[in-house]
């Protein structure tokens, strides 16, 4: 694909992601995480594999992170897919690109506060149609005037960060010491400990700690793969859930 093609659909879907994707696709479907978003720029790139290895990576960092009362950790939509994408283009490891996501997610809220702030435009001018009882009006400043702002603050970054930061990258990548990119990798290996910690201080249950120590030990000792315990786990999941919804029948 033409690098100018595929810098604008990558800035295009950074931006229909990050704002104008239903709720529910982006949240309960997690269309909007870096998973997602490596196996789409695996698609893109036309290697899925390499895709989802840098998704998965990115995805790790963000396991504990939550929305409370409408503040975010980082921009995921730019971490996941614009990060994905650009850690592909200038041919990153997952590690070292997860450096460049994690800090790109942070700047994302730049974009994220702008178009919040700016967006109170159009909400005002719809509460002005409102008054009027211009009904047909309302409905397009919500629909279609709520993302003029958005597609400024999302788009437009994300094309000139596709277009000339991959490149960028890759010139610098060309001049750093071995040395700096294997710290660089290291540092990369460290973030997703942090995302599991993160993830373990919402889960933190005495009453569970017996299952995770029981995971722990089958992949350390029996060398048993991640899908399995995984499947194991689900499994055991659901039953401990029938098991205490008959403890609270029976009382």
């Amino acid at each position: 694909m033409n690098h100018v093609v595929l810098a604008l659909v990558i800035a295009f879907i950074t931006w229909y992601v990050a704002t104008a994707m239903p709720m529910f696709l982006r949240w309960s479907c997690y269309l909007g995480g870096p998973l997602v978003g490596g196996f789409v720029c695996g698609i893109l790139f036309g290697n899925i594999t390499y895709g989802l290895e840098v998704g998965a990576t990115i995805q790790l960092a963000y396991l504990g992170a939550i929305a409370v009362g409408g503040t975010l950790p980082s921009e995921l939509a730019i971490a996941g897919y614009l990060g994905t994408a650009l850690t592909m283009s200038a041919g990153l490891s997952a590690e070292a690109g997860l450096t460049v996501a994690v800090a790109l997610g942070s700047l994302g809220l730049l974009c994220r506060n702008a178009y919040m702030t700016l967006n109170s435009i159009v909400v005002h001018k719809a509460d002005q149609y409102a008054a009027e009882g211009n009904a047909r009006m309302v409905r397009l400043m919500n629909q279609y005037g709520s993302q003029v702002v958005p597609f400024l603050c999302y788009f437009i970054p994300g094309f000139l960060a596709m277009y000339f930061g991959s490149q960028a990258i890759e010139s610098l990548m060309a001049v750093i010491p071995a040395k700096v990119i294997t710290a660089l990798g290291v540092t990369g290996g460290l973030i997703p400990a942090l995302g599991i910690g993160l993830l373990l201080t919402y889960v933190w249950d005495k009453r569970f700690l017996p299952y995770a120590f029981i995971g722990f030990f089958l992949v350390a000792y029996l060398n048993l793969s991640i899908m399995f315990i995984a499947i194991l786990g689900a499994c055991i999941a659901v039953l401990y859930m029938f098991a205490a919804d008959r403890r609270e029948d029976s009382k």
